[in-house]
C-alpha cells in the first residue's frame, strides 16, 4: 500500500530549506562516509569465520547464550547453522549489533580454559580495531543499547542506494507540507524529536535481541504524523496504490494517519522476521509526529496561512458560483436552498467564517432558534487567523449578546485571545465579560492582564483601568493579580 500526500508544488516561493538539507546531509554520509561499508562488513565477517577469533569465540558464544536463557531463538540458529564456518559467520554478524557481548567475553567465564582467553584477549583488540573503522557500524542504532548519540545519527544512515531514495522521495514531498505549515526551525526540531521517538520504539520492541537499526524512515514517520495532526481536516490531494487499484483523490490530512498507523502495526504483527523493515520505528515515529504536531497545534505554533493559502480555490474551484448564489438565495429568503449551499460550502471548507455566519443567518431567518444558537457557536470556535474572518466573530458576538443567546465560556476566552492578537481590544473585553471566574481562572486573568497592557499601549488609560481593576477584584489570587495591584498602586 502506498499512500502520497501531493498537495503542493515545488517552487521557489515554498522551497523547504530545511527538508532541502537534510537531504544533502543524508546523500552526503551515504555516499561521503557509508560508501564501501558493505563490502568491508561482508569481508570482516568473511575473514572472522576462517580465523582463529572466530574458532575460539563461537563455541563461547553459545555456552553465553545457554547461561542467559537465550537471546530469542539465538540458540536454536546457531545450532541449525550448516557447519562451523557458517556457525562463525552467525557469531560475528550478531556480535556487530549486540553490546552486551563482548563485555561479556572479557570476564573470561565462557571459555573452557586460561590459556584459551588468554589468547583470545590478544586476538580481540585487533579485530575490535577494524571494526571501530567501519563508519556504519560505530552510527547504527544497536537494540539493548540506550545511546542518545545512535538515536539521532542512525536516522542519517541507509542500508544501500535505493533504500536511500526512497526514503529522500517521501522526506521531500512531505518535507514541503510540513516544513511550510511550521517553518524551518520547528520542522528540524520535530524531525530529530521523530529521529529519537522512532529508536525508542525500535528499541523497546527488539530489547534483548541482538539486532540494528538504521535509516531515516521512522523521522519521516514522525513528519508524516505531524503532517496529519497540523493539517488537521484541511482536504489534501493525495495518491494512493493498493494493489491493482491506484488514484488520486482528496480528503481531509488527518484521515491519513489511522491508514498509515494501521499499515504499520499490521505488518508488525503479520510481517515475516527476515524482512528487515523496522516496521515498529515507523509506527512509533507517526505516533510521536503525531503527538507534536497536536501540540504545536494546540499551542498556536502552526502556519495556517500556508495551510489555507489555496483555500479560497477549494472552497471557490473556476466555475464555483455556490457562494455568490447562497447569498443570492438568502436575500430573496429562499432559505432551504441557500442552506443546502452553504452546507455542501461548509463540508469543503469547515475553517470559513463568513460561509458558518451565513448558515447561522439562515437558521436565525427560519426561526430555528436552536440550530442558530449551534451554528453561531460553530462559527465562533473556529481558530480564525486573519483579522477580517475574527471581525466578522466579534460582531457575530455583539449581535449574540443582545439577543441573550449562550456562548460557552471556554469559546468565548478563545474568542477574546483572537481579538487581542488582531487589537480589537473593546471586542475581546466584551467577550471576557461576566465569564463565571472559576471558569479557567489562569487563562482569565492572564487574558484581562494582556488586554490591559494593550490598552495601555494604546493610550486608553481609563479602559487600562478598568481592566486592571477587574482583574484584581475577580481573581485575586491569581498571579497576574499581583501585578494589576502593583500596576495600580503606582498609575
Amino acid at each position: 500500500m502506498l499512500l502520497l500526500p501531493l498537495h503542493r508544488p515545488l517552487m521557489r516561493a515554498t522551497f523547504p530549506v530545511v527538508t532541502a538539507l537534510l537531504v544533502v546531509v543524508n546523500v552526503f554520509v551515504y555516499f561521503g562516509w557509508q560508501s564501501g561499508d558493505n563490502a568491508r562488513i561482508a569481508e570482516v565477517v568473511e575473514d572472522y569465520a576462517h580465523s582463529r577469533l572466530g574458532e575460539i569465540e563461537a563455541p563461547a558464544y553459545e555456552r553465553w547464550l545457554i547461561d542467559r536463557g537465550g537471546r530469542g531463538d539465538a540458540v536454536e540458529e546457531y545450532r541449525d547453522a550448516e557447519d562451523d564456518e557458517a556457525r562463525r559467520a552467525l557469531v560475528a554478524t550478531n556480535a556487530l549489533f549486540d553490546p552486551e557481548f563482548v563485555p561479556a567475553m572479557e570476564t573470561g567465564r565462557w571459555f573452557p580454559d586460561g590459556a584459551t582467553f588468554a589468547e583470545w584477549r590478544t586476538l580481540r583488540p585487533a579485530y575490535d580495531e577494524t571494526l571501530g573503522d567501519i563508519f556504519t557500524l560505530r552510527h547504527l542504532l544497536r537494540a539493548s543499547e540506550v545511546s542518545p548519540a545512535r538515536m539521532v545519527t542512525s536516522a542519517f544512515l541507509h542500508g544501500d542506494a535505493m533504500h536511500l531514495f526512497g526514503n529522500m522521495v517521501f522526506l521531500v514531498v512531505i518535507g514541503l507540507l510540513v516544513e511550510g505549515a511550521l517553518g524551518p526551525w520547528r520542522f528540524g526540531v520535530v524531525y530529530l524529536l521523530g529521529a529519537i521517538g522512532a529508536s525508542a520504539a525500535s528499541l523497546v520492541f527488539h530489547w534483548g535481541d541482538a539486532a540494528g537499526g538504521l535509516g531515516a524512515s521512522g523521522a519521516i514517520a514522525a513528519l508524516m504524523g505531524c503532517f496529519c495532526l497540523v493539517w488537521g481536516l484541511q482536504p489534501v490531494r493525495f495518491f494512493y496504490w493498493i494493489g491493482v487499484w491506484f488514484d488520486y483523490v482528496r480528503a481531509p490530512a488527518v484521515w491519513l494517519f489511522p491508514a498509515w498507523l494501521g499499515w504499520e502495526v499490521f505488518n508488525l504483527v503479520s510481517r515475516d522476521a527476515s524482512s528487515n523493515v523496522a516496521f515498529e520505528a515507523h509506527a512509533g515515529g507517526l505516533v510521536c509526529g503525531a503527538a507534536m504536531g497536536w501540540m504545536l497545534s494546540a499551542m498556536g505554533q502552526v502556519r495556517h496561512e500556508f495551510i489555507r493559502e489555496d483555500a479560497s480555490n477549494d472552497a471557490a474551484p473556476a466555475g464555483d458560483d455556490r457562494w455568490e448564489r447562497a447569498q443570492r438565495h438568502m436575500g430573496r429568503m429562499q432559505l432551504s436552498e441557500a442552506d443546502q449551499l452553504l452546507d455542501q460550502l461548509a463540508t469543503q471548507a469547515p475553517w470559513r467564517v463568513d460561509v458558518q455566519v451565513a448558515r447561522y443567518r439562515v437558521a436565525y431567518n427560519g426561526a430555528r432558534a436552536e440550530q442558530a444558537n449551534t451554528r453561531a457557536v460553530q462559527a465562533l470556535s473556529i481558530d480564525a487567523h486573519d483579522a477580517q474572518a475574527v471581525r466578522l466573530q466579534a460582531d457575530l458576538f455583539v449581535e449574540l449578546a443582545r439577543r441573550n443567546a449562550t456562548v460557552p465560556p471556554t469559546v468565548r476566552l478563545a474568542l477574546a485571545r483572537r481579538c487581542i492578537n488582531f487589537d480589537l481590544l473593546d471586542d475581546a473585553e466584551r467577550a471576557l465579560q461576566d465569564i463565571p471566574a472559576d471558569v479557567a481562572p489562569d487563562v482569565q486573568s492572564q487574558l484581562w492582564f494582556e488586554l490591559a497592557l494593550r490598552h495601555r499601549d494604546a493610550g486608553a488609560q481609563a479602559a487600562h483601568v478598568r481592566c486592571l481593576r477587574h482583574l484584581s477584584e475577580r481573581h485575586p489570587m491569581q498571579p497576574q493579580a499581583v501585578k494589576a495591584r502593583f500596576l495600580l498602586e503606582n498609575a
